[in-house]
């Protein structure tokens, strides 16, 4: 997905706080695609994006919508109004890039790609965390057999930023932020699991709220089993040590990758125990989407991360979140179907406020920026 576009794809960013403007960086770093526009509620906010990077500030979306330089829009706002945002822009024409979650249930998840399809846009969806180089070389591992059949697989991803999420944002609140960091943070190793093994198909959740303010959980961990047959559990805390890794155990090895530490091969026999560390090479996962996003523009083609498996990551995050609420194991087929109240629809308005932005907004902010090199410290 390398390689310039002329001239570049045309895109405007809809929010502009710090994840907003993260996504805009990754842009200008692409030789594929430019910002040549951008809205947010806050008028001082756009007045400094724009003035950073060039850019036109737009009166409102719609304004956005109806400007035919705009090819695409970049989404980076609350989840509730995800899908109500999609759509707009399909209608109007307009590609689509949205910040994960797809949408707050997978019902706005499923409708909103249908009407993406239905309207011949592209829709792409931030998860960017597979493109990293460790979990690229650990597919690769998998794919050729290095670790035999795969058992099971264990994974973390956990920050302590929940202790700054404050009253005036979103994630404040437990019906737009459901599962807490599961579904702010958890959700990039559902995806990538989903990448690696293949779609999960039952889970069994469990939720806690302790340490922090926010009245939302905090310490989560969900059991998963596979459509393989492979079983695993995800870790996914919010106010811990920054902890982001994923282990890989199969019949013949083990393959473990830390975000910060690499990625390490064991090969266990009984006589012996051989143990490398594999090379990964510099990548930046955020640039590669924004270019994919840009390519499947102008060329046409299906990014690799579409509505279909952002859905299916979501149900995960809620099927989850309601066997916590159950006390028993919960199919994830339940809330593709839409069978589950919790998969019934939340559709909202244009957002009215500020996008994955602010002090303590997204975890990424410590998370993800260092995916942008294969073993580099967060």
């Amino acid at each position: 997905m390398s390689g310039r576009l002329e001239p570049p794809v045309r895109l405007a960013s809809i929010g502009v706080g710090y994840w907003g403007s993260t996504l805009a960086d990754a842009v200008a770093a692409s030789p594929s695609a430019e910002i040549v526009a951008c809205f947010a509620p806050t008028r001082s906010h756009c007045e400094r994006f724009a003035e950073q990077r060039g850019c036109a500030i737009a009166p409102s979306y719609e304004a956005v919508l109806g400007d035919p330089a705009v090819e695409g829009v970049i989404l980076a706002t609350p989840n509730d109004v995800h899908r109500h945002e999609i759509e707009l822009a399909a209608r109007g024409g307009k590609h689509v890039f949205v910040e994960k979650p797809i949408a707050l249930t997978a019902a706005d998840g499923a409708a909103a790609t249908r009407v993406c399809a239905e309207a011949h846009v592209v829709l792409a969806v931030g998860h960017q965390s597979r493109r990293e180089a460790g979990v690229r070389q650990m597919r690769a591992l998998i794919d050729a057999g290095e670790l035999g059949e795969i058992v099971g697989v264990e994974a973390n991803i956990s920050t302590d930023t929940g202790r700054s999420v404050t009253p005036d944002t979103w994630r404040w609140s437990r019906e737009q932020c459901p599962g807490g960091p599961l579904i702010q943070i958890g959700i990039h190793h559902i995806d990538t699991l989903c990448y690696l093994l293949g779609p999960i198909e039952r889970v069994f959740g469990i939720q806690r709220h302790r340490l922090i303010a926010a009245p939302i959980d905090d310490a989560t961990v969900t059991l998963l089993e596979f459509r393989s047959g492979a079983l695993g559990h995800l870790t996914s805390h919010y106010a811990t040590a920054r902890t982001i890794d994923i282990r890989v155990m199969g019949t013949k090895g083990v393959a473990s990758y830390d975000r910060t530490l690499g990625l390490r091969l064991r090969h266990d026999t009984r006589t012996r125990v051989v143990e490398e560390t594999i090379p990964l090479p510099a990548v930046d996962p955020l640039i590669e989407e924004m270019a994919e996003f840009a390519r499947c523009i102008r060329e046409g083609g299906r990014p690799e991360v579409g509505g279909e498996e952002a859905t299916l990551a979501l149900a995960v995050v809620l099927a989850a979140v309601e066997s916590g609420q159950r006390g028993t194991s919960v199919g994830i087929d339940e809330f593709l179907s839409g069978g589950s109240h919790a998969a019934e629809s939340s559709q909202g308005g244009v957002a009215t406020r500020e996008d994955c932005g602010g002090r303590g907004a997204d975890d990424r902010r410590q998370s993800e920026r260092g995916a942008r090199h294969g073993q580099r410290r967060l």
